[in-house]
């Protein structure tokens, strides 16, 4: 009999499962703790702030069990998921304040450990190179946020209840996925010994990588901080303009829409017609998320938000799956699972500290003032980018 191992296919069938019912949930966050719990915007971005912590503290859980326990991972995995899965189900019939963030934040937990080992599981399948898996992996999970986004309007309208029971039932199914098909690929286990680690597990990463590694999750946490806006500030901020939360969602099915047809087209051009290299597709994403927000600063329109979205998500589409992707090629086999882990804490952090901050920005000056405060800062990383990787990257 063949070992058992996890196979491209089925790790794409987890990414879309587990992006369809996230983005049943995270559009309306904000505004469900807003308009139907009735809190403001900085309890809000404090409810947010606290869960990102539950997902970092996963997060950084993950990448340490799958550096020291790689073999036992998928039972790690089953374990975080199962503890997600639990905390979605309660809230079908838990949802109000405060027992709706207590039951966030163990979802975000669960989800952070599990978003690790998964991301760490991908660095060792070789069918195709790390780029690619991550491309598609990032791919599937934006048809997922098309699909999840476009019935969202239409199931809140009926019963914002089914969002729970939607979400419950597909994380049961990823959760049957994972349990018949998530083993740990051959390659990830090629230097894993029973007994005293190898040289290649004990390997650290050169500490030139590690400087730039760390300013590209430094870019990674400022543009995640401004896209986490986007995912909590901003929808009340178009209820605000007269536009309804249905068309806010409508705006993350164009995101996802610009993905699924951008994406392809986008790599095709940069990969295999220019081969651009992984550090400048992140500096042109980079570029996308800051033009994004200074048109940010004259919307007042539906038309100039989706014109801005559209910006955004072509940033997004050169970032996203290039950052995991070139922090795998920078880093040692035995480190992997310790940047990848990396790699979702800096995220979880932009998306923490950015609602906390933002709602701060907005109650005591404006939405403009944060705006520019979001495009200082990704422009600030990027250059820090550029020059980090210019003195280090070049050396031999």
């Amino acid at each position: 009999m063949a070992e058992k191992e996890l196979r491209l296919n089925w790790l794409l069938c987890g990414s879309l499962i587990v992006s369809i019912g996230s983005s049943l949930l995270w559009p309306l966050t904000t505004i469900y703790l807003h308009n139907y719990l009735h809190q403001n915007l900085t309890t809000a971005g404090v409810v947010l702030f606290i869960n990102s912590l539950a997902l970092i503290l996963g997060s950084y859980l993950g990448g340490i069990i799958y550096d020291r326990d790689r073999a036992n991972v998928r039972r790690w995995l089953l374990l975080a998921i199962f503890l997600a899965t639990l905390a979605v189900f309660l809230l079908i019939f838990f949802n109000g304040w405060p027992t709706f963030a207590l039951l966030l934040l163990v979802d975000n937990f669960g989800g952070g450990v599990s978003t690790t080992l998964v991301n760490s599981l991908a660095t060792g399948i070789k069918e195709k190179s790390s780029r690619q898996v991550f491309n598609l992996m990032y791919f599937m999970q934006n048809v997922g946020v098309v699909i999840g986004t476009l019935l969202v309007g239409f199931i809140v309208e009926i019963d914002i209840r089914w969002i729970f029971i939607t979400n419950f039932v597909l994380f049961l199914f990823f959760l049957v996925i994972v349990y018949r098909h998530y083993y740990v690929p051959k390659a990830a286990l090629s230097h894993v010994s029973p007994g005293q680690p190898t040289a290649q597990q004990v390997k650290r990463t050169p500490v030139r990588y590690v400087i730039v590694i760390f300013a590209i999750l430094g870019l990674f946490f400022a543009i995640e901080a401004g896209y986490s806006q986007w995912q909590s500030n901003l929808s009340i901020y178009m209820e605000s303009l007269g536009i309804s939360v249905k068309n806010y969602g409508f705006l993350w099915t164009i995101n996802g829409l610009v993905i699924v047809f951008g994406q392809p087209l986008l790599n095709k051009l940069l990969d295999d017609w220019l081969e651009v290299k992984l550090v400048n597709k992140i500096y042109l994403g980079a570029s996308l998320f800051t033009l994004g927000f200074v048109t940010l600063l004259y919307a007042q329109t539906y038309v100039h938000f989706v014109v801005t979205m559209i910006i955004i998500t072509l940033g997004e589409i050169l970032t996203f799956p290039t950052i995991p992707a070139l922090v795998d090629t920078l880093s040692t086999l035995g480190e992997k699972g310790k940047y990848q882990g990396a790699v979702s804490i800096f995220a979880a952090l932009g998306r923490a500290i950015g609602p906390l901050v933002g709602g701060i920005l907005i109650d005591g000056f404006s939405y403009q003032v944060l705006f520019l405060a979001m495009i200082g800062l990704m422009a600030l990383a990027t250059v820090n980018l550029l020059f980090v990787a210019k003195i280090n990257l070049s050396k031999k």
